[in-house]
Formats: structure tokens, C-alpha cells, sequence
């Protein structure tokens, strides 16, 4: 018995299908084994025979020579002549009684050992093919390439292991509660992938999809839940198996697995156990390739809306920068320690130092008293807002009176304090001479009156 494999350009094996496919469909093990047991046993009998009628004929010859030298007797020759013509027949029935049977149980036993030695073969052989069947199968379900080529990968492989006619893989639609065929391995059929739709329940195929049980008929025209598919002609098959594709460790339903046969076939052990095996490895591929999908969908939709959130953020940035900027007001940003993070133009020129100096500063270093800015700030982190007058020291030190508001706010995810510092040396001069007129017109009622 010989057998080849071989990969072909797609990395898929090849098997000779003139080696272990062909004895498995039609020659018996007795056919091909040759039986030369009776030959073998004749050759055997007869050597021996030979041997004993040798060796008994030198024998009596020696005997009988020496006793017709030492009396001269006739008579007891002739008799030995006799004897001698016996022996064969009496080595005859020996070699018929004994060895002839111990040969045959000897015959029997290394017949009968050949032909366990070639079932062992035949089945190490078997499940070597179904071995490199699943590892195929587990290759095209998980290359690199487009998921509808995979699966047309799957059931090319598996149409050739199982030795099917026809093999097709439905997908399940859960919106539409259906299933959809995803792949074919007839090429002439590709025009029916992504049209067929089968809802569950109807037919073989949505009964295994419903009932997520197999089902195996040797005669698929017998049964009552067969039904002509509309685009599918199958008729002309007779027997099937049905597997539902469906992942346990979640209870998801993923589809349905079918091959057809157009002369009726018995499914053994072996061939159950490899497809059962490879709707496994399948279903859980399927499940792998949504979740990836909903995976990429949800990153596709997180990257627009964190561009979407990016570019308002931008834009509010450049619209709150716009304002602060061409504001008349000093505006501060402050961390929640009081460090300038950002400065206008404004409060550079009222604190007398650059924006960039400002940068490595305190707001607390700036007043003469530092306790006056604290105060705002620290009910301005507790989101209050507050105002307070106090004594700015500039860069050239030189002291000014301003008002101080600060107001708490978020920007982008982060807690600052914006304070709006306003020089009120104006008002404190005006209000100062108001102060010398109310008192100069005080002055002025008192002469009147006295």
C-alpha cells in the first residue's frame, strides 16, 4: 500500500488519491494481501519427507551392509529392504499428524498478525490524514487573508478530507434571525454566497441552527424537514451531515456547517469525531473575526470622536486664547498652588515682567502681602468666587493697588484658577480727592453757619 502528500500553492496538503482513499472506498485487506500459505506448507512437508527417507535409507543401507558381511544372511537383508520401504509412509503420517499442524497454527498466526499489523497501519494512516486535515483547516481559517477567502479556504480543505461533494458554511444573522451561506467550495456556485438566506427552523439547515443539534441522514429524501433552497439546486445528493457551528463557553451561535454526498454514504467513528472536531476549531474562529470586527469598529469610532473632541477642544482653546489675550484686564491661569501656567499681554505689562518670566513664578510672590492672593485662591478652589483688594509689587518694585477675582475652572480634564487682576490706582486717586472736597465743603458749611 503506498500514499503521498504533498502541499500545494496554497500551503494545503495533497494526498494521492490512488493510495489510501482508494483502498478505503473499495479493496478488502484479504484482496490485497497475497495468500501463499498452501504452497508454502507443501514445500515444507516435502523437504522433510526427503530428509527422513535420506536419512532412514542410510541407515537400514548400513546396517543391513554390515549384517549381510558379518553372516552372509539373505533373509534379514530382504527384511530390511522391507522396512526400509515402510519408513517413508510411516515419516508421512508423522509429518501429517504433527508438523503439518504446527506449521498451519504457525501459518495462521503470522497471517493473522500481518493483517492486525496492516489495520494498524491503516488506521495510523487515517488519522495522519485527518490530523493534517484539521491543521489545514486551522491554517485557512486563521491566515492572513480576507475572511470570505478563509472560509472558502475551510471548505475546499474539508470537502477533500471528508471526500464530500459539496460543502457549504452558513453564517448566522442574528438581526434578521437567519442564517446566510458565507462560503461554497463549487466554484460555479460562488453566485449564491451572500443570497441564500435560510430562516431558522426551516429545513435541515435551520432545524441544526434552531435545535443546535447534528444531523446525519445516509438518505436526505426520506426525510420530512428537507427543502429545496432557493438558488441551491440539491436535488441530486443523497446523503448529509449537519453541524451547528456554535461556541459553548458563551452559548453564541455561530452558524452552520454542511457537506453532501451524492451517493448514499455511512459515516464511521473517525470522520464524526474529525468534523466534529473542525466545527470547533471553525466556531471559534467566527467568534474571534466578530469580536475583531466590533473591536476595529469601536476603535474606528473612539478615533472620530476623540478627533471630533480634539478639534472643539482646539478650537475652544484658541477662542478662550483669543480673549484672554486681546482682554484690557490682567488675566492670571493658575495651578491650584498659585503657579502661573499662562499670562496675557496685559498682566505682563502690569507686573512689569515678561510672559515667560511670569511663567516660573508664584502669584503669591507678587503681592507684598501673600496672604491676600491665598485668601482668593482658596475660595476659589472651593468654587466660590472671590474678590479682594491688595498691594502688587512690580518688577521694578515699585507698588501698585489692584483688585483681585479669581474663579475656579476645568481644562481638559485638569482643576485651575483663573484670576483677573485690575490697577486701581485711579480710583484710589479719585477717591482720594473726593475725600479732601467732602471735607473742604465740610469746612465751608462750618464758617457759613457760624
Amino acid at each position: 500500500m503506498t500514499w503521498r502528500v504533498s502541499y500545494n500553492d496554497n500551503g494545503f496538503y495533497a494526498r494521492n488519491q490512488a493510495g489510501l482513499s482508494a483502498d478505503r472506498r473499495g479493496t478488502g485487506r484479504s484482496e490485497r494481501m497475497p495468500n501463499n500459505s498452501g504452497g508454502s506448507v507443501h514445500k515444507k512437508g516435502a523437504l522433510i519427507s526427503s530428509v527422513a527417507v535420506v536419512l532412514a535409507a542410510g541407515v537400514l543401507i548400513g546396517a543391513a551392509s554390515g549384517y549381510a558381511v558379518a553372516h552372509g544372511g539373505r533373509d534379514d537383508l530382504v527384511f530390511l529392504l522391507v522396512l526400509l520401504s515402510v519408513i517413508p509412509f510411516l515419516t508421512y503420517l508423522l509429518y501429517k499428524g504433527t508438523i503439518f499442524p504446527y506449521y498451519r497454527r504457525l501459518e495462521d498466526a503470522n497471517l493473522e498478525l500481518h493483517l492486525k499489523q496492516e489495520e494498524v497501519l491503516d488506521i495510523k494512516d487515517d488519522l495522519f490524514i485527518k490530523f493534517l486535515g484539521i491543521y489545514d483547516v486551522n491554517y485557512a481559517a486563521n491566515s492572513p487573508r480576507l475572511f470570505p477567502d478563509r472560509l472558502k479556504d475551510v471548505v475546499d480543505v474539508t470537502a477533500r478530507v471528508m471526500d464530500a461533494d459539496l460543502c457549504m458554511i452558513y453564517l448566522y444573522e442574528k438581526r434578521q434571525d437567519n442564517i446566510v451561506l458565507a462560503a461554497i467550495n463549487e466554484d460555479e456556485r460562488r453566485a449564491a454566497v451572500g443570497n441564500v438566506r435560510i430562516p431558522l427552523g426551516e429545513g435541515i439547515e435551520g432545524w441544526v441552527a434552531r435545535r443546535l443539534e447534528p444531523v446525519v441522514l445516509r438518505d436526505v429524501h426520506a426525510d420530512a424537514r428537507f427543502r429545496e433552497i432557493p438558488g441551491l439546486v440539491l436535488s441530486g445528493y443523497t446523503s448529509v451531515y449537519c453541524l451547528p457551528l456554535y461556541v459553548y463557553s458563551n452559548g453564541a451561535l455561530m452558524g452552520v456547517m454542511e457537506l453532501l454526498y451524492a451517493k448514499a454514504k455511512n459515516f464511521n467513528d473517525e470522520e464524526i469525531t474529525f468534523f466534529t472536531t473542525l466545527a470547533g476549531i471553525l466556531s471559534t474562529t467566527i467568534l474571534n473575526e466578530q469580536l475583531q470586527g466590533e473591536l476595529r469598529k469601536m476603535n474606528l469610532e473612539l478615533e472620530q470622536w476623540v478627533s471630533e473632541k480634539t478639534e472643539e477642544l482646539r478650537a475652544s482653546e484658541e477662542r478662550y486664547r483669543t480673549l484672554v489675550e486681546n482682554a484690557s484686564e490682567s488675566i492670571f491661569l493658575l495651578a491650584e498652588n498659585g503657579d502661573v501656567v499662562f499670562a496675557n499681554d496685559q498682566a505682563a505689562r502690569l507686573s512689569g515682567y515678561g510672559k515667560y518670566d511670569l511663567l516660573h513664578k508664584n502669584l503669591f510672590e507678587l503681592f507684598v502681602d501673600p496672604a491676600q492672593p491665598q485668601d482668593v485662591l482658596s475660595e476659589a478652589g472651593q468654587g466660590r468666587q472671590s474678590i479682594r483688594h491688595g498691594k502688587l509689587r512690580k518688577a521694578d518694585t515699585t507698588v501698585v493697588p489692584v483688585q483681585m477675582s479669581a474663579v475656579g475652572l476645568t481644562l481638559m480634564g485638569k482643576r485651575f484658577i483663573q484670576s483677573v487682576v485690575r490697577e486701581v490706582s485711579s480710583h484710589a486717586d479719585l477717591e482720594k480727592l473726593l475725600e479732601e472736597r467732602e471735607r473742604e465743603i465740610t469746612a465751608l458749611k462750618a464758617r457759613l453757619a457760624g
